[in-house]
């Protein structure tokens, strides 16, 4: 028997910065906090009349009946979780990605389109975000879309087009502004931005009319990086409110050398500047042949 769509708001909110805490605390103790944490993320969406999916390491995954429901248990989740931050040694924060639409439901698990969305936008999200589409917000009550901040147009694998996203605020002194269609593509000073990747003797820019790239070990990559430590679609770089932005969604992170700084990313972002390389998997000089480098004009 064919299973019959349904239409509901899927939801992943993911802990940021969870391999440091390991790190920091040590294995047992960095479980304990994490468990404690989906546990009350748990609790806030099924307030909100969600229910949680499943969980999946350091993210939990809810359906909720409508947009609104979801994006109010967005902004409780954020909320609550700054306000324990304030008094918590080593506090953890999330980042959230939702999106209303079509799914399937079987054998306890959702799938379909809005899953594969929900999911892009949770790793477009920053620690203490929450991201999420026009299509999901136009459908939002009027009190809730006067929260909405919308930042431009992405990509999503299976779309032949691109998406328009935007973000859910929810820290009552943020500032909302409607952002220009143009803006993704252009810096401050009213440039056209751009970037230049080399690795291995091939090279690719980056610019509003091409604004990402994946790079990894899989050769349909716009960067191939061919290590046994790089994950197949290991890391992205997305052109985002007029600067590059380099993603991690691999295995074993990203060393990016930054301003003489080395900085190490796991499933985190940051924005590029300047010129510097980066790494998958492990540490590279600027010498190495593992080494990607890049340069930024804004």
């Amino acid at each position: 028997m064919t299973q019959q769509p349904l239409f509901l708001a899927i939801l992943f909110a993911d802990i940021s910065g969870s391999t440091r805490l390991y790190d920091t605390l040590g294995d047992k103790a960095a479980l304990a906090k994490i468990e404690q944490c989906l546990t009350r993320l748990d609790g806030i969406a099924r307030r909100h009349g969600g229910e949680v999916v499943k969980t999946i390491g350091d993210e939990i995954m809810c359906d909720f009946p409508s947009a609104a429901s979801a994006v109010e248990a967005a902004m409780a989740m954020q909320q609550e979780m700054s306000a324990l931050a304030a008094s918590t040694q080593d506090p953890l924060r999330i980042r959230i990605g939702l999106h209303f639409g079509e799914v399937i439901r079987e054998g306890g698990d959702i799938f379909g389109d809005a899953v594969n969305v929900a999911a892009r936008m949770a790793g477009l999200a920053a620690a203490e975000q929450i991201m999420t589409t026009r299509h999901t917000a136009d459908s939002l009550p009027p009190a809730l879309r006067a929260s909405i901040r919308f930042l431009g147009q992405t990509t999503v694998k299976g779309k032949r087009e691109d998406i328009q996203i935007c973000e859910a605020i929810w820290k009552a002194d943020a500032e909302l502004t409607m952002m220009p269609t143009t803006l993704p593509g252009m810096a401050h000073s009213g440039r056209t931005a751009a970037l230049a990747l080399s690795h291995a003797g091939r090279q690719l820019t980056l610019t509003p009319q091409q604004p990402s790239a994946v790079v990894g070990r899989d050769k349909t990559c716009g960067m191939v990086v061919d290590d046994p430590l790089a994950s197949r679609h290991h890391a992205r770089i997305e052109l985002r409110n007029g600067k590059f932005i380099l993603v991690d969604q691999s295995t074993n992170g990203t060393y990016l050398n930054q301003d003489g700084k080395t900085i190490f990313l796991h499933r985190e972002e940051i924005p590029l500047s300047g010129s510097g390389i980066f790494s998958l998997g492990h540490d590279a000089k600027a010498d190495a042949p593992q080494a990607v480098h890049y340069c930024c004009e804004y």
